[in-house]
């Protein structure tokens, strides 16, 4: 039996893990990162192409300010921020762009190299965020492994992790399982930061890379710490629709697009006369459902994404990576229009913490997309960068403090035994479907039932489907322990199917329609009964549902339907 002991423990090796871990070994204790992939060849930050939102002196445009970024941020959100968090990221994003050009990092900058170029998207009032080409999150966790390669950091790759253990209100470590042969570890830590990203892999139009899979919604709900805002997952509105093989893949960025239906009609004039494809994605991945609904789709059933009126050069200039994969799908991007439509991106709910980013368990952190409140009923496009950066720094700030102040962890080998019998069920398993078969009806159940548009029918159809599935046997074929893809499959399915039913049952809560929450039987926003957040924790393996007033101290909205 492995057993691993160290004081920060950072569960997740992208952007917001890697920050965490960065920021923690400033306090000389014992880091180490468990990722379930090879890190900076895993998760959703290096697929980041966009940018970091961040208003500064140095480079802000002359009527910006770090008020209206939050003001942007907070009107995007539809009031659903915890809007002290919002504070804090527009307050601290800007340093920390610029310590990341200190650990290596390349924005993109003017002629003359004295000045960031600044990128605008979808509700921003004004360009406020540093880029490079469209490989940002990329070039930060490029930046970011350099420098805690240089720090006593130890990394632990290809594990699964599968319970957090608390013992006495404290989080006392983890449960792995080492891919590679289905091995237990024990991870002993005196506190943890869970940085595990969302779970846009539960839909099956997804830009998200196939490892995400909601896997800090079900370790957090586990360990006694509630979710709140889980109705709220956002759909990017340009997400390639053909050829199959990428279907669901990010196909542009909505700054240099404009969207066209079967007709030719730029139809954005329609639903925001005044930002365009600049609106919130929210509205503008509605309005491309709209167009398709009343008949002005186009064959596969999407918009086109038309980039032949920006300057020759400009894509290839702007976004080399996507304007390389356009060729090889045989796209010209300056002759040729494509088919769209909204695919899933992120989830702006997940684990309560407060604004030290810690959950209610002592000695529990989140960081990342995994945590919520800074981004309320829909993100502001850049924000999540920038939010990686802020949060990640204070979790693994806080964790640290709080690893300085306990004593050692210490976690029963019984532990490993009850992982083991787990492997040996699955394992045994027969009959049933496979476990690509399973994960194929929860993305068909949520795509169907829990995209875009949602009713009362779609809602309770789904929640129905999906406790059937759960009654449903997987069957693992490959009955050995070396790189057992199915079984590690299996496991993530659990995660996944948790997390469609905590969206599901949190959608069918929310009478109104909200920011990326849009109730067709509900159409309308409804300040007075809702500004407030839906909770759901577990009991007795039943999702309960509790309400709790959005944060508003700093700007309220009114308070009439609308």
């Amino acid at each position: 039996m492995e057993r691993i002991s160290c004081d920060v423990l950072v569960v997740g090796g992208g952007g917001a893990g890697l920050m965490a871990a960065y920021e923690a070994t400033k306090a000389n204790v014992k880091v180490a990162v468990v990722s379930k992939g090879k890190v900076q060849r895993s998760g959703a930050t290096i697929m980041a192409p966009g940018a970091i939102a961040g208003v500064d002196d140095r480079w802000k445009h002359p009527d910006d300010s770090k008020n209206r970024h939050l003001l942007d941020t907070i009107e995007g959100g539809s009031y659903m921020n915890d809007q002290d968090m919002v504070k804090i990221m527009v307050e601290q994003s800007p340093d920390l762009i610029l310590e990341l050009e200190r650990m290596g990092a390349l924005w993109q900058r003017n002629e003359k190299g004295d000045n960031y170029l600044l990128r605008i998207d979808g509700g921003h009032s004004y360009a406020r965020c540093p880029y490079l080409e469209d490989r940002t999150g990329r070039e930060m966790v490029r930046a970011m492994v350099g420098e805690l390669k240089k720090r006593d950091v130890y990394f632990y790759e290809e594990i699964f992790v599968d319970r957090i253990i608390v013992e006495d209100g404290r989080a006392r470590g983890v449960i792995g399982i080492n891919i590679k042969n289905l091995e237990p570890i024990i991870f002993e830590s005196k506190s943890i930061v869970l940085a595990t990203g969302g779970a846009g892999t539960v839909y099956a139009n997804t830009d998200n890379p196939a490892d995400v899979t909601g896997d800090g919604y079900a370790l957090a709900l586990d360990a006694g710490v509630s979710l709140k805002d889980m109705e709220f997952v956002q759909f990017y509105p340009i997400g390639l629709l053909f050829p199959p093989s990428l279907k669901g893949m990010l196909g542009g960025l909505l700054y240099h697009s404009r969207l066209v239906n079967v007709h030719g009609e730029r139809f954005m004039e329609k639903y925001d006369p005044e930002r365009l494809e600049l609106s919130t994605r929210d509205r503008v991945s509605r309005a491309i459902m709209q167009e398709v609904i009343e008949g002005r789709g186009t064959l596969h059933g999407g918009v086109y994404c038309d980039l032949t009126f920006n300057e020759p050069g400009f894509i290839e200039k702007t976004t080399p990576a996507l304007y390389k994969t356009y060729l090889q799908i045989g796209i010209d991007p300056e002759k040729d229009m494509f088919e769209i439509a909204p695919t899933c991106h992120f989830f702006m709910g997940g684990v309560i913490v407060d604004t030290n980013w810690e959950t209610s368990v002592q000695g529990l952190f989140a960081a990342g997309e995994v945590a919520a409140g800074m981004h309320g009923a829909n993100r502001l496009s850049q924000n999540a960068l920038a939010e990686v950066l802020v949060s990640g720094v204070i979790a693994g700030r806080n964790a640290a403090r709080t690893a300085m102040s306990m004593g050692k962890s210490y976690i029963n080998p019984r532990e490993v035994d009850l992982e083991k019998e787990k492997i040996r069920h699955l394992l045994d398993s027969q009959g049933g479907m496979t476990p690509g078969e399973y994960r194929s009806k929860i993305k068909d159940i949520m795509w169907n039932n829990v995209g875009v548009f949602r009713s009362k029918e779609s809602l309770c159809q789904a929640i129905s489907e999906l406790e059937k599935l759960e009654n449903t046997r997987m069957n693992i074929r490959m009955k050995d322990n070396y790189y057992n893809r199915e079984v590690l499959e299996a496991l993530e399915n659990k995660n996944l199917l948790i997390t469609a039913k905590c969206v599901a049952k949190a959608a069918l809560t929310r009478t109104e329609s909200r920011g990326s929450h849009y109730r067709s039987d509900y159409p309308q926003t409804d300040n007075i009964h809702w500004l407030k957040n839906i909770v759901l924790r577990k009991v007795q393996d039943e999702l309960a549902v509790e309400y709790k007033d959005v944060n508003l101290k700093i700007v309220k909205p009114g308070v009439e339907k609308a």
